[in-house]
């Protein structure tokens, strides 16, 4: 399955809104926020530097794991990347927050996938060549 940028947009667009709730506020900094922290996850380095108080960590690594991005064995300090991870850090690092928000021609039709059902496994195929 060819993944087109609408479909990407589409599941980044669920992420964001759904999955994780950033609907208020600077929404585009909670999506910069969660590609860099992906990308720490990534590259096993910098999550405190992100992350810098105990309670800011817990409560965003949750959210992460809630939202299948990362998990973990015994604590989740030691989380790492899911297969959805690092296609949605993939997605993330493709498309800048106004790509997916709507006040551009490039988000314009940009919605829930699958008409809001659940994804499959198909959809988080790896693209673009990245690794």
């Amino acid at each position: 399955m060819t993944q087109t940028d609408e479909h990407v947009r589409d599941h980044v667009y669920k992420l964001i809104f759904e999955d994780l709730n950033l609907c208020c506020g600077f929404p585009e900094d909670s999506y910069d926020l969660v590609r860099d922290l992906l990308g720490a996850f990534r590259n096993k380095t910098g999550i405190d530097t992100l992350l810098p108080t105990d309670g800011a960590r817990y409560l965003i690594l949750g959210l992460l794991d809630n939202a299948n991005l990362i998990e973990h064995g015994s604590t989740i300090d030691g989380a790492w990347l899911t297969r959805e991870g690092e296609w949605y850090w993939q997605a993330l690092t493709r498309f800048d927050y106004d790509d997916i928000q709507g006040d551009t021609e490039t988000a314009e039709g940009v919605g829930l996938p699958h008409d809001g059902k659940a994804c499959m496994d198909s959809c988080f195929k790896p693209f673009w060549g990245l690794h």
